[in-house]
């Protein structure tokens, strides 16, 4: 059975989870996005043990996160329009591709020797990071398709039949995962949409040229049904069903059975969409779940992307 500690700065609790990390052992760990299971990203052996754990497929690569720009660059190659996002929007939110410079990352952890790589934005976890001096490697703390977590809670379901130690630093903020950017050619592709939108982008970088979609299924995100709770989803259910969890966004309807947001936030929505699919998934009243409908705009976007791949 799981282990969960709750957060602290300690010496005590960073030296512990540093000597884990080092012997290459696996730790979860909070992000602002989503928590994530840790491991050393310079040894292959944390890695198997990840994919092992999460039931992942090994042709699915790894984040790798860093504690600073500095610490990016070590490691990865981080120049021109990459190093202008990531001045920008690090730490947050943001993944980027970046190419492998150092010998220290397993060749195999790459796709043509190229990386995702960010810098969460989390107290506790760039700590940790700084202190063990090399990148984790940190994918979601969820068994492979299945629901992203956002509490410890969501991650001592899922893996209560292991004796992982959970670090619980309480709600992520953001609520979903990163958005993960790739450039080449002069072209800025949107691998998988989050809180960072495509209008934050360009702002950043007006003249570069936008393309919002890859094919490329190695990448975090990608698979067509990913983020799934065992119930089916129903998307853009404007009313209540009977014996069907509703999850309303906008002003409050009768039998709903949580609201994402009452004054239509779509970052608020965000930051409760995957609790509340978890709720409705365990609330045995309900046979499946419906989801009022979400704007396709900005972080949206997002939402009706992890919707759409939770509900296939």
């Amino acid at each position: 059975m799981p282990i969960i500690v709750k957060s602290n700065l300690s010496k005590q609790l960073t030296h512990f989870l540093k000597s884990k990390l080092l012997k290459d052992e696996l730790v979860v760990l909070p992000t602002e996005t989503v928590y994530g299971l840790a491991g050393l990203g310079t040894n292959i052996k944390a890695a198997k043990k990840i994919f092992l754990l999460k039931k992942r497929p090994l042709k699915k690569k790894l984040i790798f996160h860093c504690s600073s720009l500095k610490m990016v660059d070590k490691f990865f190659n981080l120049d021109d329009e990459n190093l202008i996002l990531a001045k920008e929007f690090w730490p947050g939110p943001l993944t980027l591709v970046l190419q492998r410079k150092s010998l220290e990352i397993p060749k195999s952890l790459t796709l043509n020797n190229e990386c995702a790589v960010r810098v969460p934005n989390n107290k506790f976890t760039l700590n940790l990071i700084n202190k063990v001096g090399k990148p984790l490697v940190m994918p979601s703390a969820n068994k492979f398709k299945q629901l992203s977590p956002i509490n410890s809670e969501m991650v001592f379901q899922q893996f209560i039949e292991t004796n992982l130690l959970i670090v619980d630093d309480g709600k992520c903020k953001v609520g979903i995962e990163s958005t993960l950017i790739k450039i080449s050619d002069n072209k800025l592709n949107i691998i998988r949409p989050g809180m960072v939108s495509l209008e934050n982008v360009k702002k950043i970088l007006p003249y570069m040229v936008i393309s919002k979609y890859n094919k490329n299924l190695s990448f975090p995100g990608t698979s067509r049904k990913h983020y799934s709770p065992k119930k089916k989803i129903f998307l853009n259910v404007k009313n209540a069903k009977k014996k069907s969890a509703y999850i309303n966004f906008g002003a409050n309807k009768k039998d709903q059975f949580k609201n994402l947001s009452k004054s239509r936030n779509l970052i608020e929505a965000a930051k409760n969409l995957y609790h509340f699919i978890f709720l409705a998934d365990n609330d045995n009243q309900y046979k499946n779940i419906s989801i009022a409908p979400i704007p396709y705009k900005k972080i949206g976007i997002a939402i009706n992307d992890r919707l759409r791949r939770a509900s296939k």
